[in-house]
């Protein structure tokens, strides 16, 4: 069995990474602000592997109260393997002069902090475990790529590849990646007047998913296609 921990699975590419994942051969623990109903129903119908985490991980100091919860329900005499996608994110676009300080916070725990905590806790509680572990981070473009009002968000995607690559040189026996999405049909991108340039989620789940299973590269951040 593959045990897989996704965030940010309600909506947008989690969602489309998690109905690519549910299957007989793994079990998803899945985490996001709100519960997707949906996805809990073809689990069920279809008797898939999945518990559901309702959390904002903008609230910290709780990460690691949330990661016990979560490994509490991994069984170890079934896992081959276990992996961790820190998929969450947030995201606005606004000048530097206009951002409330808050909008500044809530922005960099979810697309960073709660990352490099889940990373860390990731890393100390699967320490007991002779498996393969990974753990890959989705980025953006929009790390190096930079446009007027995006300030936050490039910093928080920069910060997090930074982290990503700082993490694999560490010793350690869990691998670590980032992959940039190119820009997809969700949210963030509701405003782009070409559609056509848009990926749809699916494809960006089966593309991100490539590099989980067969192109992971550790220490690295890639872009996707």
């Amino acid at each position: 069995m593959n045990y897989i921990i996704l965030t940010g699975a309600s909506r947008g590419i989690g969602e489309a990474l998690c109905k690519k994942l549910l299957s007989n051969h793994n079990h998803l623990l899945c985490v996001s602000r709100k519960k997707n109903h949906d996805l809990i129903s073809i689990a069920n119908s279809k008797k898939h592997n999945l518990d559901y985490f309702e959390f904002d991980l903008n609230n910290t100091y709780e990460i690691e109260e949330l990661m016990k919860n979560i490994f509490v329900k991994i069984d170890s005499s079934v896992m081959k393997s276990l992996y961790l996608i820190n998929n969450a994110g947030v995201h606005f676009s606004q000048n530097i002069k206009e951002t409330e300080p808050d909008s500044i916070i809530n922005m960099m725990n979810v697309n960073l902090i709660s990352p490099m905590i889940l990373t860390s806790s990731f890393i100390k509680q699967s320490e007991q475990y002779d498996i393969e572990k990974r753990i890959l981070n989705v980025s953006s473009g929009a790390s190096f790529n930079l446009s007027p009002g995006g300030s936050w968000y490039s910093t928080s995607k920069a910060g997090l590849e930074t982290f990503t690559k700082s993490v694999g040189i560490e010793k350690s026996d869990v691998k670590i990646m980032a992959v940039r999405p190119g820009m997809v049909d969700t949210y963030m991108h509701r405003n782009t007047e070409n559609k056509k340039v848009l990926k749809t989620p699916e494809y960006a789940a089966d593309r991100i998913l490539t590099f989980l299973f067969e192109r992971f590269e550790h220490g690295k951040a890639v872009k996707a296609w």
